[in-house]
């Protein structure tokens, strides 16, 4: 199983860790760095979707306040609840999709264990919308209820986030049940009832504490999430990611994956695994191909987070990277060399979790160090006649990152803890 793979931007926030080896149960708060200062945002949220009779309708509908309070600012204080419609009636051929802001916020109530909550509103083409929406071009009612019936999950969430004379704390808590729902859609003086007993109700409380100003080259930290079986885990290595060229003109990819696992699964054999991947992206130039390879770790070099090389030569004997499939548009051998040179301030992230559900724990203790970095690389393979090519890339941009985290479990966590809405 790949595990270690961070997009070269390393993608999200300092709030972006929050949830690594185990169910992620909200979206939190914005992206990139925050100004100093106090901030506070809190969601609630129910979610349905449904076929039945002539009617085809997802929705979702949350109830948002953000209160932030820059440093050198005044205190401001936001709310709204939004309602985000797909709804297709197969009567009249007519597809809706819009997202519209409660002229009355009191129309959608939850409670805070989120055992129940209602919606009763009319939307009409003069409801508010979101950004980049449309308005309705009908009125709609909907009223619906919503019921959990378990099992709640909770997810507590602390990180810290540094990088030169910037800093922010976050603390983040999530809740979510599992539960049934009953829903009316009237169109046009016609009334359809919809069902479901699959839909999701959660909450989100988040709050940053940041200082300092964030020096250009402080880019964002983060890592992916997944279930994860009783026991203890360690999972380290570095991710190396550089970028050429970009669209509508051609564009290169290569990254290195360092990806080093121990597993000590309760009531299972411990298991030591190492890979190290290749992965090439090219189109637009010289070659349109794209591929994952597993190559020895003796090929790969690296000094943690100030530089990193790839002097390697795939075959068509090497083996596709775990979960990955054979290359395509590759003419075999493969040589492929390419050095990082970091150029950008240290970024650190320290993310710790706890996840429970049902009986099922699971804590997390993840680290992140990662520093901007510039590329070069040259990429040789045959053409149809078998004859060398080879392309040169400069002036490439990327990223390396190393990732150290550490994962206890405990229990057997149930399917109702793995699907949330």
């Amino acid at each position: 199983m790949k595990t270690l793979g961070v997009p070269a931007a390393v993608v999200g926030s300092l709030l972006a860790l929050s949830v690594v080896f185990v169910p992620t149960v909200a979206a939190q708060k914005g992206a990139g760095n925050f100004p100093a200062g106090s901030f506070h945002f809190t969601s609630s949220s129910v979610d349905f979707s449904s076929f039945g009779g002539n009617m085809q309708v997802f929705l979702n509908v949350a109830a948002n306040t953000d209160v932030s309070q820059p440093v050198g600012q005044p205190q401001t204080t936001t709310s709204d609840t939004e309602v985000f419609l797909n709804l297709f009636d197969y009567t009249s051929g007519t597809f809706t999709s819009a997202c519209l802001l409660l002229d009355h916020p009191s129309d959608f109530t939850i409670d805070s264990r989120l055992n129940v909550a209602t919606l009763a509103t009319t939307l009409t083409p003069a409801t508010p919308t979101c950004p980049f929406s449309s308005p309705l071009a009908s009125t709609i009612s909907i009223n619906g209820t919503w019921t959990g019936n378990g099992p709640l999950s909770t997810n507590n969430d602390k990180s810290s986030y540094r990088c030169s004379r910037y800093s922010a704390n976050s603390v983040n808590r999530s809740l979510s049940n599992l539960g049934t729902a009953n829903l009316t859609v009237t169109i046009g003086g016609t009334p359809t009832a919809l069902s479901s007993t699959q839909i999701g109700l959660s909450s989100n409380d988040f709050r940053v504490e940041a200082d300092g100003v964030a020096d250009p080259g402080c880019g964002p930290a983060g890592i992916g999430s997944g279930p994860i079986a009783a026991g203890k885990y360690h999972l380290f290595g570095l991710v190396a990611n550089a970028f050429f060229g970009m669209p509508p003109g051609p564009t290169n990819q290569i990254s290195l994956d360092e990806n080093n696992q121990v597993a000590n699964p309760i009531g299972g054999t411990a298991t030591t695994s190492q890979e190290f991947d290749l992965n090439l992206s090219m189109f637009g130039g010289a070659f349109n191909g794209f591929g994952c390879w597993i190559m020895s770790p003796s090929d790969a070099t690296s000094t943690g987070t100030t530089s990193a090389s790839i002097q390697t030569t795939i075959t068509a004997q090497s083996l596709p990277c775990s979960n990955s499939f054979p290359g395509f548009g590759v003419n075999y051998p493969l040589k492929v060399n390419v050095s990082w040179v970091s150029n950008g301030p240290l970024i650190t992230v320290h993310d710790q979790n706890t996840f429970t559900c049902a009986g099922y724990t699971a804590s997390t203790d993840s680290r992140v160090q990662s520093r901007s970095a510039t590329s070069t690389a040259t990429v040789t393979m045959p053409d149809y006649l078998g004859n060398p090519m080879t392309q040169s890339l400069t002036g490439g941009l990327g990223s390396l990152t190393q990732i150290n985290q550490k994962i206890e479990a405990d229990a057997v966590e149930q399917q109702a803890c793995l699907i949330r809405g």
